[in-house]
């Protein structure tokens, strides 16, 4: 009876928190976007909680409370590159297994790539962040506060430990995942990785209660590179127990990537291991009977967990141990480690611990754990807006890198989300995740465009894959009708990008005839102009501009995964949306008439997701273009322009000390104290409430310093303050008492 209770005075602080996180000193976007997630979408006959998550592919699991409501919520980790973090509030109660996908508050957490766990090393009950540096490992500590929560911290850039030669890296190798726990339970937290042969597993000993008698220090010491006395042969998955511990044994082979998970399987008092193999689906479990000090593995099962459906997840999996049911019992679950060439669909394996946190049960549930909730087509999403059946509605096309089959085997195709909707209430439906069994072809990646292309009334389809070719699909439906695609010209007019090939059919030069702009892996985008007809398109084989509008959002080395999307904007001028491998999504103006110049910068936004493709469209009928994603985790999400901008981090962030307001509620009168100077600019201060609507605004000439704001006439309630400067925007928020 009182969890309910707790959730409910949780309401304003979570919404202050949600100011906090989301609002800074900015230049005004020129992307304004905000999650679009009340859009329905049904798949099997069901509503999907959480449509627009944007995919799971090799996820990392850890739980921290993001809301201040008492439960742990969940943040997922996508390994890559440009690894992305996504936010599960627990809105379940006991025995409920209850998330809803909250991505108000990925703000908080950095970028990071490889791994990244959450673990309170300092039990201060706040769980602080530990990531992945080249050879090692990093650490935030969360400076929480109840003014602005969950606030991550750089502790210790790169994580040292005291060896036999002196200080030397806490070595964590790239594709690994190591244990953070408490191993000897002496009340600090320690680690547990498997040294740099990839052979034995280290053990850094944390110092912290022995030198200071608490635990907020991270000292280390490198105890032992032979922790339990078992080796891991350098092929396979085999464990030889009793190991002698000779590092320089001739002729070993060094190992190429495990998986950590330590616990107390047993209830003895000791911390067992579940080890996770690269080049294996199952995970093994190894059975701890030494000491505290010294552990000794004496007895292994290699099917992990035994007395159920065992793991079997290709490849190389990884386990974590979280109360997902809110019943003081930690389940487990278990994913994919590896990015690449792993399962990418229904592989977030979920078991139900049924018995308890000192002796745990684990029993299967399901293979689709959160994934069943959310729309998911594999790896590598690329959708597009296209009214299908000719309804007059714009449905969603998904093309795909693929589905994964085996070693290097994806099967690409396109998934149907047909619009079930009403102009102004947009509704989608899964119709079939193999279009027009377009997986037959055996294709490298689809990635569907969409335009006339032969000017007689119907929209045509191109296809680009990822060996930088595109294919022609004429629409044999006819104007008006369901499209009705025939595979006419694959390999297109020869065209070759080189690599990753994602398209576009739009009259670049404003001749009346479709050109392609086609984005490509080296993160510039070529332009084809049609010296042909409306009505007989022809290209030419090399790129009219091999480097369009100067454009290249490569990141450092080497990719970038450039997608265009050229649209207009309200006075009927081109602007280019592009997005990126990093997740951002850059816009660019000064396009008419330019396009052998350089296209002008206007901004850019991350997304939160790897390899993002874009699309857009009214579909509701308000006047303004919906922003729509697809993403590498495999998913896809919606956005829709409005004011404030609460969900992206823009490049350009800072965090907003320039801006404070108090008293914190507020009652009749508001301090707005300024510590930046605006050059006694006259500024527009606006007061609006969380959906955006204007309570209040006023113009006011002022520089650095305090002014006051009359807020007695206020209901009770949130709000939000902005002042606009005609360059900038700061931004804050307040309660009303």
């Amino acid at each position: 009876m009182q969890i309910p209770s707790i959730r409910n005075k949780s309401v304003l602080r979570r919404l202050w928190i949600y100011c906090l996180m989301s609002f800074s000193v900015v230049s005004w976007a020129q992307i304004p976007l905000v999650p679009y997630m009340e859009v329905p979408v049904k798949a099997d006959g069901e509503m999907l909680k959480n449509a627009w998550a944007g995919g799971l592919n090799s996820p990392q699991f850890s739980m921290i409370d993001l809301d201040g409501d008492g439960f742990k919520d969940l943040v997922a980790f996508e390994r890559g590159d440009y690894g992305v973090f996504k936010t599960f509030r627990n809105t379940g109660n006991f025995d409920a297994v209850e998330f809803h996908y909250a991505p108000e508050y990925l703000a908080i957490f950095p970028n990071l790539q490889n791994w990244a766990l959450l673990v309170d090393y300092n039990n201060d009950g706040h769980e602080d962040l530990f990531a992945s540096v080249p050879a090692g490992l990093k650490v935030y500590r969360n400076d929480y506060s109840e003014t602005h929560g969950n606030r991550f911290v750089l502790e210790e850039n790169i994580l040292h430990a005291e060896g036999p030669d002196g200080q030397e890296v806490v070595y964590v190798s790239p594709p690994d995942l190591p244990a953070i726990t408490d191993v000897d339970n002496d009340g600090d937290i320690d680690i547990l990785s498997f040294e740099i042969l990839g052979n034995h597993v280290a053990f850094y000993r944390n110092l912290s209660m022995d030198l200071y008698g608490n635990n907020d220090h991270l000292e280390f010491e490198l105890a032992t590179e032979c922790w339990g006395y078992f080796r891991e042969d350098g092929t396979s998955n085999s464990i030889t127990l009793f190991d002698t511990c000779d590092m320089e044994k001739t002729g070993s082979t060094k190992h190429a990537g495990s998986t950590l998970l330590a616990f107390d399987a047993d209830n003895n008092g000791l911390v067992d291991l579940a080890l996770g193999d690269i080049s294996y689906n199952s995970m093994t479990l190894l059975f701890n009977n030494g000491s505290q000090l010294d552990a000794t593995m004496t007895d292994l099962e290699y099917s992990f967990p035994s007395g159920t459906q065992p793991v079997d997840i290709s490849v190389f999996p990884a386990a974590y141990l979280l109360d997902l049911d809110n019943d003081a019992s930690r389940d487990l679950i278990v994913t994919p480690n590896n990015p690449n060439t792993s399962d990418n669909f229904e592989n977030i394996w979920y078991y139900r611990n049924t018995g308890s946190d000192l002796l745990p049960e684990f029993e299967f549930q399901q293979n689709d754990y959160l994934q069943n909730e959310m729309f998911d087509v594999g790896e590598g999403a690329v959708a597009k807006f296209f009214d299908e059946n000719g309804d007059g509605l714009q449905d969603i096309l998904v093309g795909n890198y693929g589905y994964y089959i085996e070693s290097a085997v994806y099967q690409s195709q396109i998934a149907l989300l047909r619009n079930t909707g009403t102009q102004d209430q947009p509704q989608f439906e899964l119709i079939t995740r193999d279009y027009e069994g377009f997986s037959a072809f055996g294709m490298d990646g689809m990635y569907p465009a969409f335009g006339d292309m032969d000017n007689d009334g119907d929209v045509d389809m191109i296809t680009g894959d990822e060996n930088g070719n595109i294919h022609y699909f004429r629409n044999d439906g006819g104007a008006g009708n369901p499209a009705d695609f025939t595979l006419s010209q694959p390999n297109y007019k020869g065209i070759d990008v080189g690599q990753s090939a994602k398209p576009q059919i739009v009259d670049v030069n404003r001749d009346g005839k479709p050109d392609l702009v086609v984005g490509k892996r080296d993160g510039r985008i070529s332009y084809y102009e049609n010296t042909g007809t409306a009505e007989n398109p022809d290209f030419p084989q090399d790129p009219t501009n091999d480097y369009l509008g100067n454009i290249d959002v490569m990141n450092a080395c080497c990719t970038g995964f450039s997608a265009p999307f050229l649209t207009e904007d309200s006075t009927g001028n081109y602007l280019m949306y592009v997005g990126s491998e990093m997740g951002k999504l850059f816009l660019y103006n000064n396009i008419e008439g330019n396009l052998d110049g350089a296209f002008n910068p206007v901004d850019s936004l991350y997304l939160h997701g790897m390899n993002i493709s874009v699309s857009g469209f009214d579909i509701n009928n308000n006047g303004k273009t919906e922003i729509l994603l697809g993403k590498y985790e495999g998913g896809i999400s919606l956005y829709k322009k409005g004011v404030p901008q609460v969900y992206g981090t823009k490049e350009r962030i800072s965090h907003n000390t320039q801006l404070l307001l108090y008293p914190n509620p507020v009652r009749d009168r508001l301090i707005v104290r300024n510590t930046i100077t605006l050059s006694n600019a006259i500024v527009e201060i606006k007061i609006l409430d969380p959906a955006g609507r204007i309570i209040s605004k006023k113009d006011l000439t002022t520089g650095t310093g305090d002014f006051y704001l009359d807020t007695s006439k206020l209901q009770a309630g949130f709000y939000l303050l902005s002042i606009h400067t005609g360059k900038s925007v700061l931004s804050g928020g307040f309660i009303k008492k």
